[in-house]
């Protein structure tokens, strides 16, 4: 562990100098020595280890990390206060790193509510317009307060057992409905995180106004954490959470079919990014909570791929804007005629998100579709609709930008850059061979 908090150390220095390419071969080396350092179980410390769930997510912020210095070399080029910007991203990374691989919920706890202030700091710092401050006070708001009763839960469960250890909860937990309703008050916060249906409006904002990087950042990665905290907490309530699985499943599917309809009136691309992305997370919390091997691992699948799809969604709405200075859907239209090599990656993710076939999505969503039916066969109505709606914002997304007439208002637009087509690449690679590796992410 000593190793990991010198190299953690030196990146930061580097990013102070703002030596661009000494940071970005680092960080290229720190996720490849994480690939070949996985076993079963690793642990470096008494409170710090790995297994193929936060294996798999420190593996995704890696490289999301790097996707996002890369994507942000226009602050290096304007010396838009890059050095500042490259600290950030350094801070979110080692906080991301320590959330995945902690073995203790007071610990984990800290460093949850940690990874807020860099995201924080980069939609207030690097956001397009003044709404920015409205929006990172909604992210601090809702976060903070939905964690207040994870706070109290930890410790009086911390002063009960008389420790903070995964393992020793888990043996404290009786089969007892009580625990039931004490494990939906510890999960408020994830469920907010999430985000969940009725917790969910703080997400549209914080995405619509943050920069690309920040975008990609909260839907690749902080997303993730509230899929991460529910999976570690349903291992430590065990069997208690079969209590709560219907409203858990219920939630995750009505307010997911909700949020699709949503989506089909959106003007504004990252906002209907961002709904599609809270509607994603709606089964995913719909296969957890109906708390099966099924739901579980193939909640990861979809962790996984979402985290790159969307990512590489807002990447290139970030394109987009970047061009014609405006995210509106009305302004982005006919794009296939004047970008037609872009197109072809709006189209791959867009079919990505709506987990057509080829890309891991589908892993991912025909797994929760499963264990939702396994839970309540009735259920397949809702599931038919989800999959359906699913596919009508993503086909609205596609045709609503890349078909119609383009705008004659716009003075010059060109086709991709090889920086771009170098990032979207680096978003598809995983995404398309992952799905060949399944077996091995099985809990």
């Amino acid at each position: 562990m000593l190793k990991f908090f010198t190299f953690f150390l030196g990146l930061m220095l580097m990013s102070f100098s703002g030596e661009f390419m000494l940071f970005f071969l680092f960080l290229v080396v720190s996720s490849l020595s994480w690939i070949f350092m996985y076993s079963s179980q690793l642990s470096f410390f008494s409170f710090f280890g790995s297994d193929i769930l936060s294996w798999s997510l420190i593996m995704l912020t890696f490289w999301i990390i790097i996707l996002m210095l890369v994507s942000s070399q226009g602050y290096k080029v304007s010396n838009y206060f890059f050095e500042k910007f490259l600290f950030i991203l350094m801070m979110m990374m080692f906080l991301l790193f320590l959330t995945f691989s902690t073995m203790d919920l007071l610990s984990f706890y800290i460093f949850f509510e940690g990874s807020l202030i860099p995201i924080y700091l980069l939609i207030v710092g690097w956001g397009y317009q003044p709404e920015r401050l409205q929006a990172g006070i909604y992210l601090l708001l809702y976060t903070i307060f939905a964690s207040l009763p994870l706070l109290v839960s930890l410790m009086y469960t911390g002063s009960l057992v008389g420790g903070y250890g995964f393992i020793s909860l888990k043996s404290f937990f009786g089969s007892s409905p009580f625990f039931s309703f004490w494990f939906f008050f510890s999960i408020f916060a994830f469920l907010v995180k999430l985000p969940a249906f009725y917790v969910h409006l703080w997400l549209p904002k914080a995405h619509v106004e943050a920069p690309v990087s920040g975008s990609m950042m909260l839907a690749g990665v902080l997303l993730k954490l509230g899929c991460y905290g529910m999976m570690r907490f349903m291992l430590v309530f065990d069997g208690n959470v079969m209590y709560l699985s219907s409203i858990l499943v219920s939630l995750g599917l009505l307010g997911g079919l909700f949020v699709s309809f949503i989506c089909l009136r959106q003007v504004d691309l990252k906002a209907l990014i961002a709904y599609s992305s809270v509607s994603h997370m709606g089964l995913a919390l719909g296969g957890l909570g109906s708390w099966g091997l099924w739901g579980y691992s193939s909640c990861l699948y979809t962790c996984m791929a979402h985290g790159l799809c969307s990512s590489a969604l807002f990447f290139l709405s970030g394109v987009v804007y970047d061009r014609s200075s405006s995210r509106s859907m009305l302004v982005n239209k006919g794009l296939m005629e004047i970008m037609p090599s872009i197109a072809f990656w709006w189209f791959m993710f867009c079919i990505g998100n709506m987990a057509a076939p080829v890309v891991l999505n589908l892993v991912g969503e025909v797994g929760l579709l499963g264990s939702v039916l396994s839970f309540n066969f009735y259920s397949l109505v809702f599931l038919m609709m989800f999959s359906f709606m699913g596919a009508c914002y993503s086909l609205f997304l596609f045709s609503g930008v890349q078909h119609g007439k383009y705008f004659n208002g716009l003075s010059s637009f060109s086709d991709g850059l090889v920086r771009e087509y170098l990032i979207l690449l680096l978003h598809f690679f995983p995404l398309f061979f992952l799905i060949l590796e399944v077996d091995v992410m099985t809990y």
